[in-house]
């Protein structure tokens, strides 16, 4: 039998999000016979261990805990954890120095694709397309006057690091610029505006499955907000439909780009990318590496429309890293 840990939770505002997804994940494996399941919830309060309905203290720092009197040997961690330190190469970087296995991507991957400006500037010396980005690191707005000048109306002011379109705004008139500025800057020490992409929003899930990378369908975004935002994710304020209404070169463009970005960097597991569809042409917004898994989530929805179960892909991912 071996140990597996199923981490959620985490230190950013996308702690709820984290918990459910961590909850149908280890739903999902708790019935291998193969696997002890462990549930391993990380928080800013406490750090603990669920197995058998009984509660244990869990050493982060250590990645360790002891169970009657013996430290658990772990063979192996679902990471769950969407935000900090899930995604963006913490908690990597404590399992790569314990010689831990992970769903995961490494420390490196999830540091780049968790700094939005570093990883588009990334994708772009690719020549894949994106929007016009600024970033700003000075919450006193010295050159507030400077950027208006810099940017066109309407546009995006967001968190660079961060998930789950918290703090995301758009922006509509120039005089709540600055506001909007200030809620991005309650999730992130930096900030980008960048230029609004007016076309068709699609998410694409990727998945690696008996070592074969597998591009799911197409999931086009219809959302009741002006952006595809937290309401429109985790509260039912949008229709998502898979396969998506989109042309087969369009299609064939997003193959082409996902594919170049994942053949120059080493991403694993579960990935999904955001694009927004401008006169034919896929704009890649972001790519999550640790996106949201419940069922009503979109990389589930994508794995059925492929033909696959959704649970068999699950326990696949795990056993891949024993």
């Amino acid at each position: 039998m071996k140990n597996i840990a199923v981490v959620f939770g985490g230190f950013s505002s996308e702690y709820e999000v984290s918990l459910k997804s961590g909850k149908f994940i280890y739903d999902n494996l708790k019935d291998n016979p193969n696997l002890n399941v462990y549930q391993v919830c990380i928080s800013k309060e406490s750090n603990y261990v669920t197995y058998n309905n009984n509660r244990y203290d869990f050493d982060y720092d250590n990645f360790s805990f002891t169970m009657k009197g013996e430290v658990v040997k772990l063979d192996g961690i679902f990471n769950i954890i969407h935000g900090e330190p899930g995604e963006n190469g913490d908690l990597a970087n404590i399992l790569e120095k314990k010689n831990l296995s992970q769903t995961a991507c490494n420390s490196f991957v999830s540091d780049l694709t968790f700094d939005k400006k570093k990883y588009i500037d990334f994708v772009n010396k690719l020549d894949v397309p994106s929007s016009k980005q600024i970033m700003l690191t000075n919450k006193a707005f010295p050159e507030l006057s400077k950027i208006k000048s810099q940017i066109s109306i309407p546009c995006i002011v967001k968190p660079n690091n961060g998930g789950s379109s918290i703090g995301v705004s758009k922006v509509n008139h120039i005089n709540d610029l600055e506001d909007k500025i200030k809620i991005a800057f309650k999730e992130s020490d930096q900030v980008l505006i960048e230029d609004y992409l007016s076309g068709k929003e699609v998410s694409v899930g990727v998945i690696e499955t008996n070592n074969k990378r597998i591009i799911l369908p197409v999931t086009e975004i219809i959302s009741e907000n002006e952006l595809f935002d937290y309401g429109a994710k985790y509260l039912g304020q949008s229709k998502e439909i898979t396969p998506g209404n989109i042309s087969s070169e369009e299609e064939n463009l997003i193959h082409k780009y996902i594919n170049k970005i994942y053949d120059n960097i080493e991403l694993k597991g579960f990935t999904r990318s955001e694009f927004i569809i401008v006169d034919g042409i896929p704009h890649i917004l972001e790519t999550n590496t640790i996106p949201g898994f419940t069922k009503q989530s979109i990389i589930p929805q994508q794995i059925e429309a492929f033909g696959l179960s959704v649970k068999e892909v699950i326990n696949n991912q795990i056993e891949s890293i024993l």
